[in-house]
């Protein structure tokens, strides 16, 4: 991958229009995430709003929250990454109105990239999706 030629992306507060954290988005998925240890975790409950075919859960909607949850985890670290790559294995159909259950963590670092992993979970421990990606390291705080 090239060197970074984007904005800056230390500050999160310019990022309150983000469609996946950002807390002003009218029609953002507003996640909010915790780090506890070396996981990074969030909540969801998928609305009417976010179907694919009739009362399920649109596909790029688990793609999005397994995305954020993941570059969370290195910037909980210092970390400004941005996605290079992602494999998504879903693995049960998610209906509208189930809460979900978010966490990734970070499996290796070198230089410049950062492979990652998240799930995603129903309350009872169903498996929903699962991800690897490799995440480019834009800048170290």
């Amino acid at each position: 991958m090239k060197a970074w030629n984007g904005p800056s992306l230390q500050s999160v507060k310019d990022y309150t229009m983000c469609f996946a954290c950002g807390q002003e988005n009218p029609v953002g998925l507003r996640l909010s995430f915790r780090r506890e240890g070396e996981r990074v975790k969030t909540e969801f409950t998928p609305g009417e709003l976010h179907q694919g075919w009739p009362g399920i859960v649109h596909g790029g909607i688990i793609n999005t929250l397994l995305d954020e949850a993941m570059a969370y985890a290195p910037f909980f670290q210092g970390l400004y990454c941005v996605t290079a790559k992602m494999e998504v294995r879903i693995r049960n159909a998610t209906l509208v109105g189930q809460q979900l259950f978010i966490s990734s963590g970070i499996t290796r670092k070198r230089r410049r990239l950062i492979e990652t992993e998240a799930k995603i979970t129903l309350e009872d421990g169903t498996p929903v999706a699962e991800d690897k990606a490799t995440m480019y390291i834009v800048k170290e705080s």
